[in-house]
């Protein structure tokens, strides 16, 4: 793409940044080489877009080579944002390595099965806390339920204290981007409140060891050399860790949500099954671990929309990448979305069909869902059985529909969460549900069947 025609990618961008990467590669092929208007030969100025398995996996099979960039416009380095920005993604070689395997064994099977029965109690106390036939905000709902999941499960059921820091960290996650916003700057002025708050929590962890609270593990443990966790290191890990365990999850409940009130026929199959499993009893994973249809919804959902839909990687060195040589400091955006819509893995791939996945089992880099390589999400466990549980809970005890003034739309920071006015109306099972047609921005992102 010359540099000229970048000039209107990057308004684009800036304007509706999943859309302009989806068009871009629509129209230019999975690997666009995106010179700047201020390049020149004697200085060039690149980036370029990948939406391709094969260079996805080249990109995170190699982390020495390719660096996370970090998209939340860090503050002034000393400053309390950008101590704070010091996640998982930011950590390389042995530190890496030893923080995953610190924080491993409570994320594990062997230790996430047995919070199952806890995990049903949890999403059966918030379901019956939600009002029937009024409209309420989804999007709070699921919050809501995934924090008290979060807290309850891997952070000591401690909700005094974390339930302040888990609003500051998600709205450290809304103003995170490539370009600061006015959000970063309003959290910039919040960021040294929230480091004093994680900070004050760990301190009451000190001594105070839980094998299954992550905050315990980190504080009553030494760094890969020996020496006590940093202040960065400590702010960054739980800002990261605490975020990433409630807020994809939240976002993947409403999302999945939304999908299964504009296609009743699958709502009714999922709901069949369901209640066939449990009969009434909680949504264990005894009862529901194992149901396909469930399963596949769950997958399909997070197929269209991913997580964290575009990532971006910094090359430390000269490379190669697709036959095109890569400059040190040349940066890759990659587009999750896009991959996860190649038409040859997954036909009518801008449409819900839960059923595709009876007969694909894509790998990690042809599902950009939780990542791929040394640098996977540790908490797929985790996040599933939460997923699993908590849309098995609430589809068992409530209809679900969309309130007729409902307007969904979407927001792409750091993760692609629904926004606007996403009203739903909870029914006692067995009473009629109407079913309204979806309104909203988010319609540019899905392809939704007619409903009568």
């Amino acid at each position: 793409m010359g540099k000229w025609r970048t000039l209107g990618l990057m308004a684009h961008f800036a304007a509706e940044p999943l859309m302009a990467a989806h068009s871009a590669h629509s129209a230019f092929g999975p690997f666009i080489r995106i010179d700047y208007p201020h390049s020149t030969s004697a200085k060039p100025r690149r980036i370029f877009m990948i939406a391709d398995a094969g260079l996805y996996r080249t990109v995170l099979s190699d982390t020495v080579t390719w660096r996370n960039i970090q998209i939340n416009g860090r503050g002034k380095r000393g400053h309390a944002s950008n101590r704070l920005s010091y996640g998982m993604t930011r950590l390389r070689g042995e530190r890496h390595e030893h923080y995953r395997k610190l924080f491993a064994p409570p994320l594990k099977r062997p230790a996430i099965m047995p919070m199952s029965p806890e995990m049903a109690r949890i999403a059966a106390d918030q379901v019956a806390t939600w009002p029937v036939g009024t409209p309420f905000a989804l999007t709070e709902a699921a919050k809501t339920m995934a924090k008290h999941l979060a807290i309850g499960l891997l952070f000591g059921d401690d909700h005094e204290r974390a339930m302040p820091i888990a609003e500051m960290i998600a709205r450290q996650i809304r103003a995170s981007w490539i370009v600061p916003g006015p959000a970063f700057f309003s959290w910039i002025r919040e960021a040294e409140a929230q480091e004093r708050a994680i900070l004050a929590w760990a301190e009451e962890k000190r001594g105070d060891k839980d094998a299954q609270d992550i905050l315990s593990i980190l504080v009553n443990n030494t760094d890969e050399a020996g020496r006590p966790p940093s202040v960065a290191l400590i702010g960054g890990i739980v800002s990261f860790v605490f975020g990433a365990a409630y807020d994809t999850c939240q976002n993947a409940l409403a999302w999945t949500l939304i999908l299964l009130t504009q296609h009743p026929n699958a709502m009714a199959s999922l709901v069949a099954e369901i209640d066939g499993a449990l009969g009434g009893r909680p949504a264990t994973m005894d009862r529901i671990g194992t149901l396909p249809l469930l399963d596949a919804t769950i997958k399909e959902a997070m197929r269209l929309f991913p997580p964290v839909p575009l990532m971006m990687r910094k090359a430390t060195r000269a490379t190669m990448l697709g036959g095109e040589p890569i400059a040190m400091n040349e940066g890759v955006l990659i587009s999750a979305l896009t991959i996860n819509r190649d038409a040859s893995l997954y036909p009518d791939p801008a449409s819900f069909h839960p059923e595709r996945w009876a007969s694909i089992k894509p790998s990690p880099f042809q599902y950009p869902v939780f990542g791929a390589g040394g640098h996977m999400c540790p908490g797929i466990t985790f996040g599933l059985q939460m997923m699993k549980i908590a849309l098995a809970t609430i589809l068992s005890k409530r209809s679900v529909a969309l309130s007729p003034a409902a307007r969904i739309a979407y927001r792409t920071r750091i993760t692609l969460a629904p926004t606007g006015n996403i009203d739903v109306i909870m029914r006692e099972r067995g009473e009629p549900v109407r079913t309204d047609q979806a309104r909203g921005r988010f319609r540019q992102l899905v392809a939704l069947p007619a409903l009568t």
